[in-house]
């Protein structure tokens, strides 16, 4: 009876956790302070004349469920912010199999920091 009840609390607490989103970030250049501000997400890149430095990459995958790749990027953006960037460019994402869903979502792109944050109010996106 006593290893029923470990095997079961066992299963629930991996249950729990596999249903969880996770992000995660590579950085190349981190700035050593996390940006305070809202992330401009974009599946655009950053045009020409507007000035920036690449931070590193970031993702953000969900490990079950049916959702729009677009809900995770919030967790994409808080991935930019902790690495000092204050938007994600080349964002893209879809879908892939995973221990609990069949078209779990995934989103990925670059991180940047532009010095001229008004500039980016030309980029099409959505703030974070």
């Amino acid at each position: 009876m006593r290893s029923v009840l470990s095997a079961s609390a066992v299963a629930v607490v991996f249950a729990i956790s596999g249903c969880a989103a996770r992000s995660s970030s590579l950085a190349v250049a981190p700035t050593g302070t996390a940006w305070q501000g809202p992330i401009l997400v974009t599946q655009a890149g950053i045009p020409a004349g507007i000035d920036y430095k690449v931070i590193g990459s970031v993702q953000a995958d969900a490990q079950a469920g049916y959702d729009a790749a677009a809900t995770l990027y919030p967790l994409l953006a808080e991935e930019a912010r902790k690495m000092g960037a204050n938007a994600v460019i080349n964002a893209k994402g879809g879908r892939r199999v995973t221990a609990f869903s069949w078209s779990a979502g995934y989103v990925s792109g670059t991180a940047v920091k532009v010095d001229d944050i008004q500039l980016l109010k030309s980029v099409p996106g959505t703030y974070h």
